[in-house]
């Protein structure tokens, strides 16, 4: 499992009907974001900047476990290290991870929040 549903539901009242509605928009907005950060991604690999790779990660990082993501988030989170202590093969190796993770993560939130 790739999210922690409990933090997922811990930002709505998942009783309130307006609540509920307020997070399914909120994860279609993780979605597109997460999507763009993972093209984004592969751009900054292919220029090779560990500076914006580093940033780029820790932006991932934080959406990440905001939304309990916890895989994309251990990920982002390695490859951020690696980066900051200068290993960019590391980090560009933990980066290109995030993609296929996110893929899965997505899947497991559009079955319980489905695309409108």
């Amino acid at each position: 499992m790739n999210v922690d549903w409990s933090r997922v539901e811990s930002l709505a009242d998942m009783d309130d009907p307006d609540d509920v509605e307020w997070l399914k928009e909120m994860i279609a907005s993780l979605i597109e974001d997460l999507d763009s950060k993972c093209v984004e991604i592969k751009d900054i690999i292919s220029k090779k900047s560990i500076k914006d790779l580093q940033s780029i990660l820790h932006q991932i990082k934080g959406v990440a476990a905001n939304f309990g993501l916890s895989n994309v988030q251990k990920c982002s989170s390695d490859g951020e290290l690696a980066a900051k202590s200068g290993d960019l093969d590391t980090s560009i190796k933990e980066a290109s991870k995030i993609e296929g993770i996110w893929q899965d993560t997505k899947k497991e939130l559009l079955v319980k929040f489905p695309a409108s």
